[in-house]
């Protein structure tokens, strides 16, 4: 049980003779209730999509293909934001009320009490909503390592994916995933990818760069974040694929060419990368599978690989409101 105060803060509050900024508030709300039961400080945040809706953002989708600058700390523009304090008992977070009613420019509100949540046993309960893991067109069944096989009913057809979502970084059942699963599948048939080199650009949990090892790829994802990249690693483990995936953190440490590049990111970084993942794909018979996208980003970016490819998409993908798009060259 958690006791929960909750705040609203302006974007500078006067404390002792100091106008501090809400960085250093935070800071100053740690020094004075660290030692007095404070357990955790949930700041407020802004999604990319409300930034777009408030005018303080250009666009309403964007992944940074690297660090975020400074300049899109949105939080930091608003006139105020919401805050949530959580003490370990009712009479510490009564107190800590008491002391923040003493100044005048934060709103203070009741303490409120909340149960402890087990994320992860709430995660898997939603995964075993469907006890039979999730299906993908035209042979995929991705399962939890808590499923067996056998349990789910996979049939002699079907290629088992198993993932781990423990780092939270892909676990199959979203649109674009499923897109550049199935693209993948039909562009491997006849064992066109056995011993072939493919690359997984922007890799996450490697559930991508897992299936195209498990159609007998040799592949290499391509993911930024490290913690991403553990969670991928383990995820291979579990598939017994380690020989054939290897997962690195820049490009340039890839080889030059490629029989398959898949790229399930978003527009700004598909364009951003057009040069570089055209010309490391092979030009005959190479496969390029890219998605994230949605309608409105089709036109640019066919146009930029079109141009860099000599050739017009071959195939548009659509599941729900996603794309992807697939040249077969």
């Amino acid at each position: 049980m958690f006791f929960v105060l909750n705040l609203e803060i302006p974007r500078w509050v006067h404390l002792g003779g100091r106008k501090l900024d809400r960085e250093d508030f935070y800071a100053w709300l740690w020094q004075e209730f660290g030692q007095s039961g404070l357990q955790g400080v949930h700041e407020g945040t802004l999604l990319a999509d409300e930034a777009f809706e408030s005018g303080l953002e250009v666009e309403s989708w964007t992944v940074d293909s690297a660090e975020a600058p400074r300049e899109r700390d949105w939080m930091a523009g608003q006139v105020s934001s919401k805050a949530d304090l959580y003490f370990e008992t009712e009479e510490q977070a009564k107190q800590a009320r008491l002391s923040l009613l003493d100044l005048s420019e934060i709103k203070v509100g009741e303490v409120q009490s909340q149960e402890d949540q087990d994320w992860d046993a709430q995660w898997k309960a939603a995964f075993l909503s469907n006890p039979d893991g999730v299906q993908v067109s035209p042979c995929w069944r991705i399962l939890p390592p808590w499923v067996s096989p056998e349990a789910a009913g996979v049939g002699p057809s079907e290629i088992v994916l198993k993932i781990n979502p423990g780092a939270g970084f892909g676990t199959g059942t979203h649109e674009t995933t499923q897109l550049c699963l199935g693209a993948m599948a039909r562009a491997a048939r006849g064992n066109v990818l056995w011993g072939a080199k493919v690359l997984d650009f922007g890799s996450g949990s490697g559930i991508l760069s897992i299936g195209a090892a498990l159609l007998g790829g040799d592949v290499y994802g391509v993911e930024i974040d490290p913690l991403a990249n553990d969670n991928a690693r383990e995820n291979a483990e579990m598939n017994q694929i380690v020989p054939r995936v290897r997962f690195l953190t820049e490009l340039s440490e890839a080889p030059a060419q490629f029989k398959m590049v898949i790229a399930n990111i978003l527009r700004p970084v598909l364009l951003e990368f057009a040069d570089a993942l055209v010309c490391r794909l092979e030009k005959e018979k190479g496969t390029l599978i890219l998605s994230g996208l949605i309608a409105t980003d089709l036109p640019e970016v066919i146009a930029a690989y079109e141009k860099r490819l000599g050739k017009s998409v071959s195939e548009v993908l659509e599941l729900r409101e996603w794309r992807a798009l697939v040249w077969k060259l």
